[in-house]
């Protein structure tokens, strides 16, 4: 049972981070409009800068928990290159509960912000005006799925320290 829903938010993070990962063709695509039209033809968007932050954000932010699961997030390698796997399983387990804290504490957070944005219509304000509520939202959906992601990670290692082999 245990199992099957580690294999069900490791799939969803990885299938969402891949996902995602599409987006930066979009953003690749939007920055060479944007200096085409602003190097080549003088004619600047309103628009470019600001779609480009936004998708950018959610490949950061939907992308995470696929980042944790592939063991890609930065560490201190100074200290942890020397510790044995299953030391440093102990390690992340520590720290675990802090991580778990302040993704809560996001999603709590960030969920507040995100209802009230969308209860505002909230916008950029900026001569484009795009609304911001669906990125705070997509934001939370990300603390969210990290905060998943964390949890496999946990149930993963502890199996690790107690059993001496992979879950």
């Amino acid at each position: 049972m245990i199992k099957k829903l580690v294999a069900v938010i490791d799939n969803i993070s990885r299938w969402t981070g891949k996902l995602v990962s599409y987006i930066m063709f979009l953003v690749v695509a939007i920055v060479c409009f944007e200096v085409s039209m602003r190097y080549l033809f003088h004619r600047p968007t309103i628009w470019a800068s600001e779609a480009m932050v936004f998708c950018c954000g959610l490949v950061y932010v939907l992308g995470a928990s696929w980042t944790l699961l592939d063991n890609r997030h930065v560490k201190i390698d100074m200290f942890r290159e020397r510790i044995s796997l299953r030391g440093k399983r102990l390690i992340d387990l520590a720290t675990f509960f802090f991580f778990a804290l302040y993704m809560g504490m996001m999603i709590w957070e960030g969920s507040k912000f995100a209802w009230e944005s969308l209860k505002l219509s909230e916008s950029t304000g900026t001569p484009w005006d795009p609304p911001v509520y669906p990125l705070k939202t997509a934001f939370v959906a990300g603390f969210i799925m990290l905060l998943l992601q964390g949890i496999s990670k946990a149930v993963k290692d502890l199996h690790f320290v107690f059993k001496g082999k992979e879950l």
